[in-house]
């Protein structure tokens, strides 16, 4: 009878330890049930990406701040779209949601299915909207199936339209741009000088074409008067030959109106139509940086090891080399908006740099494996091996690109070249940004981080630095660093020997334990 009742009592505790174990496991889908709804219904998130890109930054803030109308975001999205799209829309949701909140009453936006409504498919191909094509693969079956992935806003009178939401990288700097576009008063106006070498508008299709939605493209002709006053930024990009005292003043009195000049300078222009080949610059085409800016450009071409690779065809053979004149840049200005987001960029057929002043900052500066070349003539041949081009050259670090923000004083001393009577002799407001790469902006090298430097560029030379936070997020390029020959050495040692014989003698020590247990107990 008694071990009745112990058995009796041993299972009334175990059914009292599997209630209370249900009960804890029933408050715990609860509160992650409760949990889940709560952070649902209230968007919040934590993102730990390192560029934030899940979260708004300062400057679309700041940018949903100046709204005086309210701005209506409408997503055209296709439900059921295959991975990675279904992703993308759950992002653009979130996105569209954090505008709303940051918007304070003034943005709104909707997700609508096109397919629901045959008026909203016609709408969007009023407004030349594509859609979307992707492989499916249903039932053992490759389809392609078509959907829509696109963005029209409307404010007051005015639509602008994101036509395809390609991926999460960019979404943010994108629509912001569409934000500010149609919010705002029209593009900047930007005048590219066409004499003395330097190119014109039709020599930088590419430049011109990934630009014109920001900005507006005019020439200037220096030699004859001044820039117009609605201009707000002049590139010279590529001079050749030296230039005219009007052309001079004309340059120096619209940087101290307060414009600001970007300057394309070095010893060579790049000639890859004709082949791997420079063309070099006259003698004194530089000169007048010196006189006028306080910058020389030091002779010869800088050769970086650090460099890009370029395909070479080598008689029936393509083959990739590194090319040490198209340096692959990583010192950056750690804090300027121009390259504070920038990992690397690619500086084509480079020149030295050398202030006059100290108010200069340097943007970029080549690695450390840097030398140059003496010339003209210049031997640019890409297959000649690196260490027979390097072979007696010494190694150091040079700078490449320039800047100069504030004050500012004129170069001239007497006002007889101004027409219209009016002579500045300084600016509190000046910029200047000086690249020794006279082909930086050619079509060859405008694309990824050379494209965001010279919008970022364009941005911080016109006083509009509101998105160059934005347009850096998701270009991060991050080469291996470089070892010394002691440190392959011994990399190598640790790879191939240290770690095969700590691999061995744990074995050994194993094999030992088990073969002695009594030992060890």
């Amino acid at each position: 009878m008694r071990i009745d009742k112990k058995e009796a009592a041993g299972s009334d505790q175990r059914n009292m330890m599997r209630r209370s174990a249900r009960i804890r496991v029933l408050c715990v889908v609860l509160l992650c049930a409760l949990l889940f709804m709560g952070t649902n219904l209230s968007h919040v998130r934590s993102d730990w990406t390192e560029d934030q890109l899940y979260s708004l930054s300062d400057s679309t803030r700041q940018l949903l701040d100046t709204l005086e109308e309210p701005l209506m975001i409408r997503a055209y999205i296709t439900s059921d779209m295959p991975q990675p799209y279904g992703q993308l829309q759950r992002f653009i949701e979130d996105m569209l949601q954090a505008y709303y909140e940051a918007g304070h009453g003034y943005v709104g936006f909707d997700v609508i299915d096109p397919s629901t409504d045959q008026n909203i498919l016609t709408s969007l191909k009023a407004l030349n909207v594509p859609k979307v094509q992707v492989q499916v693969i249903e039932n053992d079956r490759a389809q392609v199936k078509q959907g829509y992935l696109a963005i029209v806003l409307e404010y007051l009178d005015r639509k602008e339209t994101l036509a395809v939401v390609q991926s999460e990288e960019g979404f943010e700097y994108l629509l912001s741009k569409k934000i500010k576009k149609i919010t705002g008063n029209g593009r900047v106006k930007i005048g590219i000088t066409s004499s003395f070498g330097t190119h014109t508008i039709e020599e930088l299709q590419k430049f011109v074409a990934w630009m014109q939605d920001d900005y507006e493209f005019v020439k200037v002709d220096l030699t004859k008067a001044m820039p117009d006053a609605d201009i707000k930024v002049l590139i010279v990009a590529g001079m050749t030959a030296p230039p005219s005292e009007n052309w001079r003043f004309h340059l120096d009195q619209f940087r101290m109106r307060g414009g600001g000049v970007w300057v394309l300078a070095g010893n060579a222009r790049p000639l890859l139509s004709q082949g791997f080949d420079v063309q070099a610059v006259d003698a004194y085409a530089n000169d007048w940086l010196r006189d006028d800016l306080k910058v020389v450009v030091e002779p010869g071409l800088v050769m970086d090891k650090r460099a890009q690779r370029v395909v070479v065809r080598n008689g029936m053979f393509r083959s990739q080399v590194d090319y040490p004149f198209v340096p692959s840049v990583l010192d950056l200005h750690e804090v300027h908006v121009i390259s504070r987001d920038l990992s690397a960029v690619s500086v084509p057929f480079p020149s030295p740099l050398q202030p006059l002043t100290d108010h200069a900052e340097i943007l970029m500066r080549s690695s450390p494996w840097t030398a140059v070349q003496n010339g003209p003539p210049f031997d640019v041949y890409p297959l000649l091996p690196i260490e027979k081009r390097f072979a007696g050259l010494q190694m150091q670090s040079v700078v490449l690109a320039l800047l100069f923000e504030g004050y500012m004083s004129s170069a001239f001393q007497q006002a007889e070249q101004a027409t219209d009577g009016h002579f500045l002799s300084e600016t509190h407001t000046g910029r200047l940004l000086i690249v020794a790469s006279l082909g930086l902006l050619d079509d060859e090298f405008m694309d990824g981080s050379a494209l965001v430097l010279a919008l970022n560029s364009l941005d911080w030379l016109s006083h509009d630095e509101a998105l160059i936070a934005l347009r850096s997020r998701g270009m991060t390029d991050r080469p291996l660093v470089a070892l010394s020959n002691a440190g392959k050495q011994t990399f190598k040692i640790l790879w191939l020997f240290a770690l095969p014989l700590l691999i061995l003698l744990f074995a050994l020590w194993r094999w030992w334990k088990l073969k002695h247990p009594l030992i060890h107990a």
